[in-house]
């Protein structure tokens, strides 16, 4: 028996991709209208005085934010109006809705204010479709002007109610068969309330009429307009426009929940609604703003009752994210599927319709993806949903007939390498580090003055020496027959998508190349391919990225899978280096910890700075060495979290030196105490389909994860290679230290080098175990890449060849069992010992050498044995001293 397990990126994918209808929103001001509406509006329904106090909300803090990475300045109103001064309107507008994925708008154009509003058929040069949503308060209120100043102007004293009903019933019948017209609203909560009376009596309202026209004969000005707070009267025409909808098969929507000052938040409950729905069964009713806060009884209404839906907009931009996911949670607790409704509630200006869309489809994705960990739902069923509130609702209900058109809305979560370095020189940035790590894991860069980097470097990169990503980590020194020498250079190309603000150090930046070769008349390709004809880039075969990305892309090619990667960061806070002194003397995860020294104000600059540059950090705490401590961060495709390991590691050794202390990832600092371990967590899918296949073997691995396991522990001495590095390194993987001494496989056992991790999901077909693969014998001298590289490749080799495990997981400490026991199990090969041991491993795995390229296993083996030579000159005291200054 096979399950169909759908994923995760799936989900995330189709939230972030699949267009919206924004069943509710009001139009955009004109160019001049807008100059005088402050931006503010966008984030809080508050007016006058009170709209100062925005600025002190989560959700002004959040969405000014998101507006300065759209418009690539620092995150203040003062600048974000400053980089809009040179653009034009029209493409101010086009900025914001270009990346929204927004298809269709349905427009409440009663909402006129400042008046100057765009009509509504101007919206479509931004949307493929825009309709209009008739305010029935604004056609009542127009007529009721007309009659008022029509009978102040002669001596009628006596009004005959149909003077006004049949105009109005007029207006409203053409408005609801003109074609771009899709809906009725009223604003009646702004008004008089939702609790609206359904007995109509013709006597009462006409004498409501008669009562409202003298009022307005008393007004010593008249504006020009009337505003209708009636109750008599709304509550007529509320049930007159309500018939003709049905008439005319048109859903009504009404305002509920907050609002500006001029709504009484009691009286907008939508379970006020209940004897009107209950009246008119035939009619749709559409509850607007998830009638916030009363989000969990506009739920049980469409519960409840076929004909009412719930729309959710206005949360987005104006209460905090948590709010929001609150809200749609409440929603989702009781609430049909098929009957919510995205909206932006987008007005006058176009960044609110931005920030909304942008807010909207984080909500939804969180909700979501939790309701999927709480096997509430499962991932199909999550997808289906996500489609039909963000589309297929609303294109069913307003009877749009639209077919989604598939949009990517990655321009919103990122920005083009030649906007990040607009915005990282209006934030102030003056150097980019042009960096890369070598051989022997040094992280190495050149610091360019940014407007050279984004004038010259950007294009033609930077020219280094050959030799110089290949020097071991004693001294600047090539060593001999490793396949480069001090002729030849190479470039070093900026990869834009890495460029990151460093926010410990805020006029630096970083960015991560990839080696290209340089090719002059010296190198025997110049002759070979002539001037002509020379490859255009000619990627260098020392490059550990492009090593890295040629697996990661054969691995989807071939098997047509993909793969995630965390990691876990191990290091240690230190007075000195020599001895290491370190800042304190406490155990795993002690509270203590983050009282002594300050190594609580260390590590929280040291994880705010990580997130600043846009990495997810799971959790960090103290570890088991004195002065040790642990950040983990979550997943990401192998290559950008192994560029995101080398600057996490980056960051946590400046931000120590900042703050006085040395922060140091050596695999051993202190012999009787636990180590540095670099932990990968692992996880790989297969993405056909967006599926993969499920078995009934009784470890609940997949066949690919069971040959994928089985690849690695083929070739892990090999591995060892590349993931222990150092002479040093093998003082941390021996018995009993937690890091995995024995060939082995294991299920939640820490004293395996390779662990499977279970967690418990759901799917269409029922319960799962998801699953990801911990190897735990890397240390933090380790280059990502190449250690990525090396795993990938050698799971990849397994699936390939079919490998099956041969021995049940270890479930025991493999030290602690006797000879007998562990052949048993099936376990019968320790981990290399020493660095030869895995070097040797490494020249005699074909199958690692083909994949990595023999030019750099020829050159990593090399430096290697080099850096092994020169260490056994130096006790182990000199040695561990020459590694913290290293590492």
């Amino acid at each position: 028996m096979t399950n169909v397990v759908y994923d995760r990126e799936a989900l995330l994918r189709t939230v972030s991709n699949f267009p919206l209808i924004d069943n509710h929103c009001h139009n955009l001001l004109t160019s001049d209208a807008s100059l005088t509406c402050p931006l503010e509006i966008c984030f809080s329904e508050a007016h006058g005085d009170a709209l100062k106090d925005a600025s002190q909300t989560s959700a002004f803090k959040r969405g000014v934010r998101q507006l300065a990475e759209l418009y690539n300045c620092p995150p203040t109103l003062d600048s974000i109006r400053q980089a809009k001064d040179p653009m034009s309107y029209s493409d101010i507008c086009k900025t914001c809705f270009k990346p929204t994925g927004i298809q269709s708008l349905l427009l409440d154009d009663g909402l006129d204010a400042l008046g100057g509003l765009m009509d509504v058929q101007s919206h479509e040069g931004l949307v493929d479709v825009a309709r209009r949503i008739v305010r029935i308060e604004s056609i009542a209120e127009k007529i009721l002007y007309d009659l008022a100043t029509s009978v102040a102007c002669t001596d009628q004293k006596v009004l005959n109610f149909a003077a006004f009903e049949g105009p109005l019933k007029k207006q409203l019948e053409t408005c609801a068969k003109s074609e771009s017209v899709v809906g009725f609203k009223s604003i009646a909560a702004y008004r008089s309330g939702l609790n609206i009376n359904c007995v109509q009596s013709a006597e009462t309202a006409a004498i409501a009429l008669g009562n409202f026209i003298s009022e307005f004969e008393s007004l010593p000005d008249k504006k020009g307009s009337v505003r209708l707070v009636n109750k008599v009267l709304i509550d007529h025409i509320l049930n007159l426009a309500i018939e003709i909808a049905v008439q005319h098969d048109i859903p009504i929507q009404f305002h509920t929940g907050f609002g500006d000052s001029d709504l009484d938040l009691i009286a907008s409950n939508p379970l006020l609604l209940r004897p009107l729905i209950e009246k008119y069964p035939n009619a749709n009713f559409v509850i607007l703003h998830a009638a916030y806060p009363y989000s969990r009884q506009a739920g049980y209404l469409a519960s409840v009752y076929s004909n009412v839906y719930v729309d959710i907009g206005l949360i987005f931009p104006k209460i905090s994210a948590s709010g929001q996911q609150a809200s749609l949670q409440e929603l989702l607790e009781i609430c049909p599927s098929n009957k919510l409704l995205f909206s932006t509630d987008g007005l006058y200006h176009p960044e609110s319709f931005y920030v909304a869309a942008i807010q909207g489809r984080e909500a939804l994705s969180k909700v979501l993806l939790e309701s999927v960990e709480n096997g509430e739902f499962s991932y199909e069923e999550t997808i289906k949903i996500a489609k039909q509130i963000m589309f297929e609702n609303s294109n069913t209900l307003y009877k749009l007939n639209l077919t989604p058109k598939q949009t990517d809305n990655e321009g919103y979560k990122d920005v083009s390498g030649e906007q990040r370095v607009v915005k990282l020189k209006k934030m102030g940035v003056k150097f980019v580090r042009v960096g890369y790590m070598e051989c022997s894991s040094q992280y190495r860069f050149h610091i360019i003055p940014i407007d050279r980097f984004q004038n010259y470097i950007v294009n033609h990169g930077v020219t280094i020496m050959r030799a110089l990503t290949a020097l071991p980590y004693y001294s600047d020194i090539v060593p001999k027959d490793i396949g480069v020498t001090a002729t030849g250079e190479l470039s070093m190309k900026p990869d834009l998508s890495t460029l990151v603000h460093l926010p410990y150090n805020p006029k630096h930046a970083n960015v991560q190349v990839f080696f290209e070769n340089k090719l002059t008349p010296a190198d025997p390709e110049f002759a070979e391919f002539g001037i002509d004809n020379l490859p255009d880039p000619l990627a260098h075969p020392f490059c550990p990225r492009t090593c890295l990305k040629n697996i990661i892309d054969y691995a989807h090619k071939e098997l047509n899978i993909t793969f995630l990667v965390g990691t876990e960061l191990e290091f240690i806070l230190l007075k000195s280096i020599s001895p290491p002194v370190p800042v304190d003397d406490t155990v795993y995860a002690a509270a203590s910890s983050f009282r002594e020294s300050n190594s609580g104000e260390i590590l929280d600059r040291m994880v705010e700075s990580l997130q600043e540059q846009g990495m997810e950090v799971e959790q960090f705490h103290s570890e088991a060495a004195t002065g040790q401590f642990e950040i983990v961060t979550g997943p990401e495709s192998p290559l950008i979290s192994a560029d995101r390991l080398v600057i996490a590691r980056q960051t946590i050794y400046d931000v120590a030196a900042q703050a006085g202390v040395k922060a140091t990832f050596v695999p051993k600092a202190f012999k009787d105490q636990a180590g540095n371990g670099a932990h990968v967590h692992l996880s790989f899918k297969e993405i056909d389909k967006s599926q993969k296949v499920v078995d009934d073997h009784p470890s609940g691995l997949s066949p690919y994860e069971r040959s994928f396991i089985a690849g690695v522990m083929h070739h892990i001495k090999a591995i060892c290679a590349f993931a222990l590095p150092t002479d040093h390194s093998y003082t941390r993987t021996v018995d009993n230290c937690w890091a995995g001494s024995w060939i082995c496989w294991s299920v939640e056992n820490r004293e395996a080098p390779i662990r499977v991790c279970y967690s418990p999901k759901t799917g269409p077909n029922g319960k799962y175990l998801d699953v990801h693969f911990e190897h735990k014998f890397i240390d933090g001298t380790s280059n990502p890449y190449l250690v990525l590289s090396a795993i990938i490749a050698s799971g990849v080799d397994g699936i390939k060849k079919k490998m099956q495990l041969t021995t049940s997981p270890m479930l025991d400490n493999p030290a602690s069992l006797s000879d007998e026991e562990r052949i048993k199990k099936g376990v019968t090969d320790r981990m290399p010992a020493s660095l030869p041991d895995t070097l040797k491993a490494l020249k005699e795995d074909k199958v690692l050498c083909d994949a990595l390229g023999e030019p750099m296993i020829r050159c990593y083996i090399g430096v290697k044995e080099d850096e092994h030579n020169y260490c056994k000159s130096l006790s182990d005291e000199e040695q561990l001293n020459l590694l913290l200054k290293r590492f």
